[in-house]
């Protein structure tokens, strides 16, 4: 119950600061540190300069500004002028009328914060903390890296289109009460006790390569498992090989199905593995809203091969999801995630906490839901694309699955 509480009060705070931060165009230019007027008393042209003696009308000597409406052509002669939203289109109505100020391409996690600390100890350097410095730099009118990323957002469900990649996924599993259910967690049998709980820890390494017609993967888990009444212990668990291909390649819609193959390399004796080979398919589909915005959704089969009489079993999942693009920069975007997850053990047997016999069970089902983010970094070095997301799980149906997840994805791409 605290965790589930935490859980809920760390997503609503970094909600509410995102939303606000991202959003309020009060104070925008204090923020990040932009310059709203031209500082030089000289324009350099192809054939010259202009001198603010000679054109006074150009400049004023307290607060220098540039002003297109007096020389119709300056807004393209000059590199840099009001065209670009270097000035904030102040003081020229021609640009006014065509210039936007471009939050997202602005905004960076650290620049409401530098402002206030650097206002409040002024002689404090924090430019060093400062990441948003580098993406000013690098900025652009044109739309940014989250708009190139919103659409593989997802920690949890899987994506109608992948991109090559080697992924690094940490997560940590509490409160499971049933790990033998249908032996989707781990194989019955594992222990002869009775087992009240485990907590779970997999650090996994993912490859994908191939393109967005088609694409392969693998998987290789390292689980550490904490049970009650089993000693703890660490290994590798079940390997996982897949493919997926597109079926609807439209512009708005994407329809791919997806083929997954658990083999049997976990120990089943330790909890590590379910101890029989296991096949999942299903369809993945994705529903472009605007382009900043994406709907996803699953609908996928996990079918046992050889397992434990009376208690492995079949189970439907389905799920569904958002991303939505909250910050971005030509190097740098933050991408807020929201999946909702079902589990529905359609047959097959557990064994009750605290029990050491089976019992049958029969569409049973666990509802999960993650909130969650995607941070998405391009800082053009060998490591290619990187990005890092997160999201806290929390199941809100069935109390006898996983009470509270944590999922932690590394993820390099070109």
């Amino acid at each position: 119950m605290i965790n589930r509480v935490f859980i809920t009060l760390i997503f609503i705070q970094s909600a509410w600061i995102g939303v606000a931060l991202a959003q309020s165009p009060v104070g925008l230019d204090d923020a990040v540190g932009l310059p709203l007027r031209a500082e030089t008393d000289f324009l350099t042209f192809d054939d010259g300069m202009i001198d603010s003696q000679a054109a006074p009308e150009l400049f004023t000597s307290a607060a220098p500004i540039l002003s297109c409406d007096a020389v119709p052509d300056l807004c393209d002669a000059v590199p840099g002028s009001c065209n670009s939203c270097e000035t904030g289109c102040s003081g020229c109505v021609s640009c006014e009328a065509g210039c936007s100020d471009p939050l997202a391409s602005r905004w960076t996690p650290l620049s409401s914060l530098h402002s206030r600390v650097n206002t409040s100890f002024s002689k404090l350097d924090l430019s060093w903390l400062d990441i948003g410095a580098n993406f000013r730099d690098q900025r652009t009118r044109d739309r940014g890296i989250g708009y190139e990323r919103v659409m593989y957002a997802p920690n949890v469900l899987d994506t109608a289109i992948q991109v090559p990649h080697v992924g690094f996924r940490y997560q940590l599993n509490y409160g499971l009460n049933v790990p033998d259910r249908a032996e989707y967690f781990w194989g019955a049998g594992t222990t002869n006790n009775a087992e009240t709980g485990v907590d779970a820890q997999d650090l996994s390494v993912r490859l994908a390569i191939g393109n967005e017609k088609a694409m392969a993967l693998t998987q290789y888990t390292l689980r550490s498992l904490d049970p009650e009444a089993m000693p703890n212990t660490t290994g590798m668990s079940d390997m996982i090989v897949g493919a997926q291909a597109m079926l609807v390649d439209g512009k708005s819609t994407k329809l791919a199905t997806i083929l997954r193959t658990y083999i049997a390399t976990g120990s089943s004796s330790k909890g590590l593995g379910t101890g029989h080979t296991s096949l999942e398919y299903g369809l993945i589909a994705r529903q472009c809203v605007s382009p900043e915005t994406f709907l996803f959704g699953e609908l996928k089969y996990w079918m046992p091969i050889g397992g434990t009489s009376d208690i492995s079993g079949d189970v439907l999942s389905t799920g569904l999801g958002i991303s939505t693009i909250a910050s971005e920069s030509d190097v740098f975007a933050f991408l807020p995630t929201l999946e909702i997850r079902t589990l529905s053990f359609l047959f097959g047997g557990q064994t009750p906490a605290g029990s050491t016999t089976s019992q049958r069970i029969d569409g049973i089902t666990a509802v999960e839901l993650y909130p969650g983010g995607r941070f998405v970094f391009d800082r053009h070095s060998d490591l290619g694309l990187v990005e890092f997301g997160f999201s806290a799980g929390i199941t809100v149906a069935d109390d006898e699955w996983f009470d509270t997840r944590w999922i932690f994805d590394l993820r390099f791409s070109r």
